[in-house]
């Protein structure tokens, strides 16, 4: 512990002790930065250099910034690493791709990946986000110290939703609304498929208006639906009186981070806050607050003004759940002043219950309770899954395990399903295998397809004008057969002199008792014969 800044073992248990879920399981907070705190390597590192930076780091957040800043850092130094790679306003360096001028959007506009320049064949492709941002983290030897679930995270996680919010910026279908129509937002007839949120059409959206000084802040699509939305709270103050706009915990359709982030880069670049809660890992935490650069505000005691009386309506709290009903303020930390928690369904302070309130288990994807759920995964997390209600998880056979859909591939061979970092890409098809057999075999019939081939190489060639023709010498035969071979391969025989140029034309034997193609004197008499005899004519 000597190389972290932990105040004694109760903190470090505050930040990473087992906390029991509502389903009932035991899971470990904050898994990921732990993993990657423990990591031999890292530390191994941070001793020779002498800069603990990357070890001080005590939130998700700083983790995500800290670790992309190093990553950077670590290429631009790196003379092995001498190509540029644009990628939403920053910089990595690589020794395999490059960006041209689109900086990496595609011209399909697919917005899961990535328009790159492969060096080595100079030519353009596409790879999904997550996997190429992989390729770049451990290019670097930074990269290559870290451990595989925070590259997995930062990769499939983070740059993968990022690279596809700004993806959508180039879309004229998304609008921003900030307003005070907070019925709209709760409103199932108004919002685009299932929110999983537990306080959809309770009608319990006059606390918003009553309670506290808040705006709702959503984003509609060219159907006028909501697609993510989430609750503004307008007049938040900190430890020090320092007033922010604060943005809750976002809701979505189907719970896609894409569509939050996209909210949030919206109300950022019209500057309606000054900071939110964090998309993915530890969302649920009530201090998991970012300001608007990325720099964690976990540090920051909040509070904003909350005026309720016991018979109130109340609405479910995911950050400011402690509430002192003496001081009418509620809290996102927990203190001595508070008397209830707002972390609840009830519909009022006496503890009152809606008549249709959910009962059962926990469903973490969804939000919602339900009969019975099934451990599954979501960029490699943890999570509880309503049993009957699967549809976005893929079963992974090899693995006997429900992954999220958008963590896996389909093999373009086979059709078998497998998660995305394990599957193998292949630069040649600008396809998805799961397996080296399965690419092979792909590669080797779409170069039959498309590609040219070197009979005397043995070895198939992309661009035609790589080959060319030649004069081979059947033995058995007594005559010349023309075969197909790169013109690399030729140039090398004739330099070498297995092979002799006689009128533009190669042979790879000759006649030693004349030095010519074996009848080559006979063979350009008779030409000359039939020429003089087609001038006469």
């Amino acid at each position: 512990m000597l190389y972290y800044n932990f105040y004694g073992y109760e903190e470090f248990k505050a930040r990473f002790g087992l906390e029991k879920r509502d389903n009932g399981t035991v899971a470990r907070k904050n898994r990921i930065l732990l993993g990657h705190l423990k990591n031999p390597a890292l530390l191994r590192y941070c001793r020779e250099h002498n800069d603990y930076t990357l070890l001080h780091i005590y939130n998700m957040a700083d983790l995500q910034k800290k670790v992309f800043e190093a990553i950077i850092k670590s290429g631009e130094n790196d003379g092995k690493l001498p190509y540029r790679v644009e990628l939403i306003g920053k910089t990595y360096y690589s020794a395999k791709y490059r960006t041209d001028e689109e900086k990496g959007l595609c011209e399909d506009l697919d917005k899961g990946s990535v328009r790159y320049v492969n060096i080595e064949r100079n030519r353009v492709f596409k790879m999904r986000a997550g996997k190429f941002m992989r390729g770049l983290i451990l290019e670097t030897e930074i990269g290559k110290l870290l451990s595989p679930s925070v590259v997995n995270w930062l990769a499939g996680d983070v740059f993968a939703q990022m690279w596809c919010t700004y993806t959508y910026g180039y879309t004229p279908d998304m609008e921003l609304h900030v307003n005070d129509d907070f019925r709209r937002i709760y409103d199932s007839d108004c919002c685009k498929g299932d929110f999983g949120s537990c306080m959809v059409d309770k009608n319990h959206t006059s606390f918003y208006r009553e309670a506290v000084k808040a705006k709702a802040a959503y984003i509609t699509d060219k159907t006028r639906m909501v697609v993510a939305r989430a609750i503004l709270f307008t007049d938040v103050a900190d430890q020090e009186g320092k007033k922010w706009r604060l943005l809750e915990r976002q809701y979505s359709s189907g719970g896609d981070d894409i569509l939050k982030r996209l909210l949030i880069d919206k109300l950022i670049q019209e500057k309606h806050i000054d900071g939110y809660k964090i998309v993915g890992a530890s969302c649920h935490e009530a201090n998991a607050f970012v300001d608007v650069n990325g720099n964690s505000l976990s540090d920051r005691m909040f509070e904003i003004d909350c005026e309720l009386d016991e018979e109130d309506t109340l609405s479910y709290q995911d950050s400011f759940k402690w509430y002192s009903y003496s001081r009418n303020k509620a809290y996102n930390y927990e203190n001595s002043n508070s008397s209830y928690n707002l972390d609840t369904t009830d519909l009022n302070l006496y503890g009152d219950t809606d008549d249709d309130e959910d009962e059962g288990e926990w469903d973490d994807y969804h939000q919602y309770h339900c009969s019975e759920t099934r451990l599954c995964y979501r960029n490699g997390i943890e999570i509880w899954v309503d049993s009957e209600n699967l549809d976005d998880f893929v079963w992974i056979e090899s693995i006997q395990e429900y992954h999220h859909e958008n963590d896996c591939t389909c093999c373009d061979e086979c059709q078998t399903d497998v998660l995305s970092d394990d599957a193998m890409y292949s630069d040649i098809t600008g396809k998805y295998y799961c397996s080296k057999e399965c690419m092979e075999n792909a590669e080797k019939e779409y170069k039959r397809k498309n590609w040219c081939f070197s009979e005397y190489d043995n070895e198939w060639y992309e661009d035609y004008t790589d080959l060319t023709w030649f004069h081979c010498w059947n033995e058995a035969k007594g005559v010349y057969e023309e075969k197909s071979i790169a013109v690399d391969s030729l140039n090398k025989l004739v330099m070498n002199e297995e092979a002799w140029e006689f009128d533009s034309e190669v042979f790879d034997k000759i006649d030693p008792a004349t030095n010519l193609p074996y009848g080559y004197k006979l063979k350009k008499e008779m030409n000359h014969e039939y020429a003089i005899i087609e001038e006469t004519v």
